[in-house]
């Protein structure tokens, strides 16, 4: 009896051994840069767990107390682990499979990056590909003498340096690039070369390389041969008359282009180019552009253009610059049919509710909070208070020639300065009619000692400067004095939360106290992002209401709900807080119901 309970006793210390043993604890660190440089993770917001089978694939929370991007958390297990990371912007989890590995004898660390990539830095290969099917097709691109290119900021945008191969005759270009690095974002587009060099559409493309060997493919102008395309036309129509109220348009001797993807950003088709002047109003300007067999629904990108008749003016740069854009391309979607309008648009978004008149002036005071700029970890040349100079630049041609500025990234017409030595700078700009209200603009520094100047980013998209308005109480009113919010020195990673302040000083406003019938205006501009402008009009006095819908049906905004004179109107829709995707716009009248579509992209 005393052997067998020495025996079990030996038995019990063993289990309870084996039990000890197989309790180790595991440090788990996650690379989470590459989640953040794709704006999929923002770690001021967003948390990152753990989960497995050592939690019952529960949550436990990571911490990133150096604030490099890598998350840790330890745990204990008892068993082979499987297991994955998971962040809550938007319940992400990893792809699959699960992770695993071998049951440690002892305590260990396990090193992963979110979704298996890294971007650190270290050497890495792209693999270009692009299908070519869809030209080839439309005759637009000969294989047998043709040639496919890649250009871009990693080979100085050269149009003969990266040639590219179809070995297989499948349709399909290809080149290897293997002097780029893990974490850079290339821009760059595809080209052919049929005797001429034939470049994609807007935008760039952009994509950020993983460390090792990484793999881009795409269809030409990023057009699949397969999908729906359609003929059609587009109408466009601009009206010029605050520029030519404001002296720098003159309607007589200029004329007005539009320039786009559909006519390779040019005036070689003039059919497709060259906008035609109302005869009975100067200041209205309209095209009618065909589209064959153009990718249905595919977004147009477009500007219009002014070819100025005097070469000597200081307005050398015909490009607008809306204001609802911050600076970027409009869009419109192509719906495909013979009588789709991309909306009425008045040239760089200036609506004539927001002209200055000659003999009045008004002004806005900017404030920016130049701190951040003094961080050598978040600016590459810092801003150096000491002897550095604060300049607010125009980045609308249009206003600066109407200011009498020459048009530069380097102007210094307009300075601030830190009286109370608190990093934030302020400078008041007063603007004398005929002018208009709008500002588009970044701020830049200049380096004294080097002469050199540094700007905040920009680029070709949507929202590429500030966009500020003096507030309005009506048409032509003006809210005087007036201090624009403070901005903030910001570089390319937090750009965009702040610069999006379009389009304008409009409330519910009167545009014309006469309406001869009932009517519900496309709203302009659409696409959108993230406001808009809807028109109507009510011949007969009474109760309007105007509402927001998404797709579903659901109420998301009521933008009127009152009782409304005889007139035509227009009013905001600030769409900031809603997703990118279809909504309906629904104004009631009297017995009059109208509904019509928008599109929000952000």
């Amino acid at each position: 009896m005393k052997k067998l309970f020495t025996i079990c006793s030996a038995l019990l210390f063993l289990a309870l051994s084996s039990a000890v043993v197989a309790q180790v604890n595991v440090t788990f660190n996650v690379d989470m840069n590459v989640p953040i440089l794709r704006g999929d993770f923002d770690p001021a917001a967003n948390a990152v767990s753990v989960r497995g089978n050592f939690n019952d694939w529960g949550e436990t929370a990571m911490e990133d107390a150096d604030e490099d991007g890598i998350y840790t958390a330890v745990v204990s297990v008892s068993e082979t682990p499987a297991y994955k990371y998971f962040h809550n912007n938007g319940d992400t989890w990893e792809n699959d499979p699960n992770r695993t590995f071998p049951m440690p004898a002892a305590d260990t660390t396990v090193n992963d990056g979110f979704n298996r990539e890294f971007a650190t830095g270290a050497a890495a290969t792209v693999t270009f590909e692009v299908d070519m099917t869809k030209p080839i097709n439309d005759g637009n691109f000969d294989p047998a003498s043709h040639t496919v290119l890649v250009a871009g900021n990693f080979n100085g945008w050269s149009t003969d340096a990266t040639p590219m191969t179809d070995e297989n005759s499948d349709s399909v270009y290809t080149v290897v690039i293997d002097t780029l690095t893990g974490g850079y974002t290339p821009s760059f587009k595809f080209i052919y070369n049929d005797g001429g060099i034939q470049w994609e559409g807007d935008p760039n493309r952009e994509f950020l390389v993983l460390d090792g060997e990484n793999y881009f493919y795409d269809y030409w102008d990023r057009v699949d041969p397969s999908a729906d395309f359609r003929d059609g036309n587009i109408f466009f129509e601009v009206d010029m008359s605050v520029m030519t109220d404001a002296g720098l348009f003159d309607n007589i001797a200029d004329s007005l282009r539009i320039r786009a993807g559909f006519n390779g950003w040019g005036d070689s088709d003039p059919d497709r180019a060259f906008m035609q002047q109302d005869f009975l109003d100067p200041d209205y300007w309209s095209i009618n552009v065909p589209f064959e067999q153009v990718q249905f629904e595919a977004v147009q990108e477009y500007k219009y253009f002014v070819a100025v008749a005097d070469t000597g003016t200081i307005w050398v740069d015909g490009y607008e610059r809306p204001l609802s854009r911050g600076g970027g391309n409009r869009q419109v979607i192509f719906e495909g049919t013979e009588t789709q309008e991309a909306g009425m648009a008045y040239y760089d978004d200036v609506h004539p509710d927001y002209f200055v008149p000659e003999g009045q002036s008004v002004s806005i005071t900017f404030s920016v909070d130049m701190e951040p700029a003094t961080d050598s970890e978040l600016q590459a040349i810092p801003f150096n208070p000491a002897e550095d100079e604060l300049y607010w630049i125009a980045e609308q041609p249009a206003f600066a020639a109407m200011m009498g500025w020459t048009d530069s990234d380097t102007m210094k017409y307009f300075q601030l300065t830190d009286d109370d030595e608190d990093l934030v700078y302020t400078g008041t700009l007063t603007v004398n009619g005929p002018a208009w209200n709008g500002f588009e603009y970044r701020y830049a520094f200049k380096d004294i000692s080097e002469d050199a100047f540094t700007q905040e980013p920009a680029g070709f998209g949507a929202f590429n400067y500030r966009v500020r308005y003096i507030a309005q109480d009506g048409a032509g009113s003006f809210q005087q004095p007036y201090d624009a919010p403070e901005d903030i020195w910001t570089n390319a990673e937090d750009k965009e939360d702040q610069w999006e302040e379009g389009p304008g000083p409009v409330g519910v406003n009167e545009l014309d106290a006469i309406a001869h019938k009932f009517d519900l205006s496309q709203n302009y501009p659409n696409p959108f992002n993230p406001s808009t402008l809807i028109s109507f009009s009510i011949p007969e006095a009474g109760l309007v209401t105007l509402k927001i819908y998404n797709i579903l049906g659901q109420e998301v905004a009521t933008l009127v709900n009152r009782d409304m004179t005889t007139g035509s109107y227009e009013v905001e829709f600030n769409a900031s807080k809603l997703a990118s995707g279809l909504y309906l716009y629904k104004l009631d009248a009297g017995n009059y119901t109208a509904t019509k579509k928008m599109m929000l992209l952000k």
